[in-house]
């Protein structure tokens, strides 16, 4: 089965909810409902539930997994106004209040949202039972801007496909041939339900002063390597020095979408993290 039957067979699977909190559309997934622990996903920029497709069928198991669009990707409204990541948290905040009823929950944020996902860890902390931080920006280590390349209305269905598989290998994933059609279609799909153009607090540091609000355990998950990081890796965990970090995994050979490019090892740690008090 590849990534496109999967996403198929687990979108049959999901109870796919729509919530209107603060008047802007929300379209969330959940599944095992019912199960006695409960996971929130908040996927990464340009990106949607799917960033999650090699790990819900493995996580579900055990546990009851909620899967968000984020407010301006996937099937979800971009909020009036909203044009970085501390604009969204509170909309996000809000449909989790409404729908999980009870709080709190433990949040797995990836990328942009895990960067989310600090801003609600700071601004509403009594809803957030523990922090898994995979590959986040916005920790002061921004490196030499990485070479991606734009999308132009004229381009062709070729070029079109050659930049989606060169702007994948120069930041998401590590090993090229990983990248195949079902990888291709995935992130064109995403991109193209990308409302959130104007994103900037991730080049930055913004994690540095949040982190000091966070009042739950955190646990953080790199791949090696992390274009975002490479070089620099080794100084990810200090970066993470003023909140509770209890556990700092370093995934070989993994790019920064390591749940996808590694989902055995990814989600071994993740349960290792999970079965945890």
């Amino acid at each position: 089965m590849d990534d496109r039957d999967l996403i198929r067979e687990l979108d049959k699977q999901a109870q796919r909810i729509e919530l209107f909190p603060m008047g802007s559309k929300q379209i969330w997934r959940v599944w095992n409902k019912g199960a006695s622990h409960r996971l929130l996903l908040l996927h990464g920029g340009s990106g949607s539930w799917t960033h999650w497709v090699r790990n819900i069928q493995e996580l579900c198991k055990e546990h009851e997994i909620w899967a968000l669009d984020i407010p301006g990707f996937g099937e979800s409204d971009l909020p009036p106004q909203a044009i970085d990541a501390n604009d969204l948290a509170p909309y996000v905040a809000q449909g989790m209040k409404e729908i999980l009823g009870v709080l709190p929950v433990q949040v797995m944020g990836f990328s942009f949202g895990g960067l989310v996902a600090g801003f609600m860890a700071s601004q509403f902390p009594e809803i957030i039972s523990r922090l898994i931080l995979v590959g986040v920006p916005a920790l002061g280590l921004t490196g030499t801007p990485l070479t991606l390349k734009g999308l132009r209305p004229q381009m062709t269905e070729d070029e079109t496909r050659d930049i989606y598989r060169h702007n994948l290998e120069v930041m998401m994933i590590a090993d090229a041939k990983a990248i195949d059609e079902s990888t291709l279609e995935m992130q064109r799909h995403n991109v193209q339900r990308d409302r959130l153009k104007r994103r900037r607090i991730a080049r930055g540091d913004a994690m540095l002063e949040l982190q000091k609000n966070w009042r739950c355990p955190v646990h953080a998950i790199w791949g090696e390597l992390d274009a975002l990081y490479l070089g620099r890796i080794d100084k990810v965990k200090d970066r993470l020095s003023n909140c509770d970090l209890r556990s700092f995994d370093v995934i070989p050979s993994a790019g920064h979408w390591v749940q996808y490019e590694a989902p055995n090892e990814f989600n071994r740690c993740v349960k290792k993290i999970l079965n945890t008090n």
